[in-house]
């Protein structure tokens, strides 16, 4: 069932008597390998097809061999567990058996199923036999897993990929099943069987035979999900409409009644997803609605609910629930997470993009940071609340560094403290022209070195001084200026290991003791670069680094 491309390329090969030595069919669990195997094995063999007034490849089920293979005791038609038989010397012995000719068929016929599971000296021995096969065998092999299947092995094979069966495929073969035992159900339990089977006709079999044996007509879609162990869609419609409404309390409850009714939160984690995945569907696609497979009035309640968001933020809400099915699987208790991610959805429709954040910044006009009154002080940015300022945790924060003044007196008495000192911050404009610097004099010839020695030593490095500018240089004194929003890198220039460094590349350099003084501008006079990249924008350079470039799309 659901197969028809491949059963009509076999058709012809048993009609035209053109069958292959080996066949390999891969897929998905439940969809029909095994038995396409075994009907196939009832073609070439059955001699009921021979008395027939005109030639069929539909095996007659009457013949010997047929009712043979039916009842699983074919002396021609062998068929092995490859998941209980992976050894070599189980292959070895179906080499010897390959040896004999068929007794009552026209083929000796060997079906293995889940051939990946073989080790790979059993699948050497068996390339053996496909290499040099004799031409009355035919080997059939079933996978779930072909990538698993050595190159040397495919590569003799037909290979047949069998396809996931479709929502109306299973409906109508598990309403023919109750036709023919003269049995009824209701319609939202034909849907639930069908989801909860994903594609799998045998797992279908199974779950109807479940609620054939549970009651029938009379259950309903709460003990269908207690039944089969998955939360029933309309949870999903529920999250839906508390996230839209920002009902933490409605939220925190569907979460406990997951949690309390035991079931798997990575499955629902993936149900979950495929339905906000519906909602993208509808938004992104015109008519998106066949490009979904489900009934017509869940189609319709999807559409409903895909006008509650923007693109934007479906787009927010997908990878905050793909990232949770990563963070939960060695997480000791994955039901508080769950329970975070909700809250965090709620606030996801505040986030404003990167760009409009940095062109906010770039807008604003400047004003000079004294030490006083903002020790820490903190970029803000701006969300669609009444466009007030409010420091955003969720939002990346860079904190802008100020530095206690050093004098120059201070500086003459100890040398030795370090390689830096920032100057005063007190003075009132910087200008980042350098002032007695020529481009061509020994000492400019000098810091280019440096920063090259720099580069091949600590990249990280050399990109913070490249974001200053030469103001001085003297015989003793390198001083370096940075912009406003360049500031904050000051403090990570001069963290200790990287001051004692400096300090001997500057000595080897120059051959003789130099200072680099580094100073805050608390005014840039030059106009400011406009970044049109957002991720070349100093602060977002510097955000990637400290999290070690974990850029994170939302």
């Amino acid at each position: 069932m659901g197969q028809r491309h491949l059963v009509q390329i076999l058709t012809q090969a048993v009609l035209q008597e053109k069958t292959a030595q080996a066949y390999l069919f891969s897929g998905m669990r439940g969809v029909g390998k095994t038995t396409v195997a075994r009907i196939l094995a009832k073609a070439l063999n059955c001699s009921g097809t021979e008395t027939r007034p005109q030639a069929t490849s539909r095996p007659c089920n009457q013949c010997t061999s047929c009712q043979e293979i039916t009842e699983d005791h074919a002396v021609d038609v062998i068929q092995i567990d490859g998941a209980s038989n992976t050894s070599v010397d189980d292959v070895r012995e179906l080499r010897e058996i390959a040896k004999y000719l068929p007794l009552r068929g026209k083929y000796k016929i060997i079906i293995i199923d889940e051939v990946h599971m073989l080790s790979n000296a059993a699948f050497n021995a068996l390339l053996k036999i496909l290499e040099e096969p004799p031409s009355h065998l035919v080997f059939i092999m079933a996978t779930t897993e072909a990538h698993k299947i050595p190159a040397t092995i495919l590569s003799r094979c037909q290979h047949f990929i069998f396809r996931r069966i479709t929502r109306v495929e299973m409906e109508g073969q598990l309403r023919k099943v109750l036709a023919e035992k003269g049995m009824t159900i209701p319609h939202y339990v034909l849907t639930f069987i069908v989801k909860a089977s994903e594609g799998s006709m045998r797992d279908a079999l199974s779950l109807l035979d479940q609620v054939l044996s549970f009651g029938g007509q009379e259950i309903t879609e709460e003990t269908l999900s207690t039944l089969f162990g998955r939360v029933a869609g309309t949870v999903s419609h529920a999250l839906i409409r508390g996230i839209h409404e920002k009902d933490a309390g409605a939220l925190l409850c569907l979460a406990r009644t997951i949690e309390d009714g035991g079931y798997d939160l990575r499955q629902f984690l993936l149900d979950w997803t495929e339905h906000l995945r519906h909602l993208l569907v509808i938004q992104h696609v015109k008519n998106g609605e066949a490009l979904i497979d489900l009934p017509d009035e869940e189609k319709r309640e999807i559409e409903k609910e895909s006008g509650f968001f923007s693109k934007e933020e479906l787009h927010r809400l997908f990878s905050l629930f793909i990232r949770l099915q990563e963070e939960i699987r060695n997480a000791p208790r994955p039901h508080l997470l769950f329970e975070v991610a909700l809250m965090k959805s709620i606030l996801l429709a505040d986030l404003e993009p990167i760009e409009k954040i940095i062109a906010q910044l770039e807008s604003q006009p400047h004003t000079a940071v004294t030490t006083g009154n903002v020790p820490n002080a903190n970029y803000e940015l701006r969300i669609k609340n009444q466009g007030q300022p409010v420091s955003t945790p969720a939002a990346v924060a860079v904190p802008l560094p100020i530095k206690t003044e050093t004098t120059t007196a201070s500086m003459e008495k100890s040398p030795q403290a370090g390689a830096m000192t920032s100057a005063s911050p007190q003075r009132p404009q910087t200008s980042l022209h350098p002032t007695k610097v020529v481009s061509g004099s020994p000492l400019f010839e000098g810091w280019s070195q440096l920063l090259q020695e720099v580069k091949k030593e600590r990249r990280a490095l050399a990109s913070y001084l490249e974001q200053g500018k030469v103001l001085d240089i003297t015989d003793q004194t390198i001083k370096i200026g940075f912009s406003e929003e360049a500031s904050f890198l000051i403090s990570l220039i001069e963290k200790e290991e990287n001051k004692k460094w400096l300090h001997s590349l500057l000595k080897h350099i120059f051959k003789r003791d130099m200072q680099m003084i580094l100073v805050p501008a608390l005014e840039v006079t030059a106009p400011r670069e406009k970044v049109t990249d957002p991720r070349d924008h100093p602060l977002v350079r510097e955000a990637l680094r400290v999290f070690e470039k974990a850029v994170i799309t939302t």
